[in-house]
C-alpha cells in the first residue's frame, strides 16, 4: 500500500515538473540598450534563455522579433545568459552573437 501511495506521489511531482517546464517561453529579453550617432544605432540585448537547445534558431528568432519592434540598427549584439547565471553579479554570457547589417546609403 505505501508503495503505491509513493510511486503516485511521486508520479503526481514528475507531471508537475514537466507542466512548469512546457510552460517556461524560450527565452525572455531583459534589456535592450541603444547607442545612437548621425548615421549609425548600435543595439545591445540581454536575454536569458530557458530552453537552450538549437541555440541558432532562438538567436534568429530574437533577432527577427527585435528588428520587427524597433527597426534594423546598424549592428546587434545579442547576449545569452542562462537564468541562474543571471542573477550572479559579474556573470558572463554563455554565448555572445554580433550581427552586423549593410549600411542604407
Amino acid at each position: 500500500m505505501k508503495k503505491k501511495i509513493i510511486a503516485t506521489i511521486t508520479m503526481l511531482c514528475l507531471l508537475t515538473v514537466l507542466y512548469n517546464y512546457l510552460r517556461l517561453p524560450d527565452y525572455h529579453i531583459t534589456n535592450s540598450i541603444s547607442f545612437s550617432s548621425a548615421d549609425t544605432r548600435d543595439t545591445e540585448l540581454t536575454v536569458i534563455v530557458y530552453k537552450c537547445w538549437k541555440i541558432d534558431g532562438l538567436i534568429k528568432d530574437i533577432e527577427n522579433e527585435h528588428n520587427k519592434i524597433n527597426g534594423t540598427p546598424t549592428t546587434l549584439e545579442i547576449k545569452l545568459y542562462y537564468p541562474t547565471y543571471y542573477l550572479h553579479n559579474n556573470s558572463k554570457p554563455f554565448r555572445t552573437t554580433t550581427i552586423e547589417y549593410n549600411k542604407k546609403e
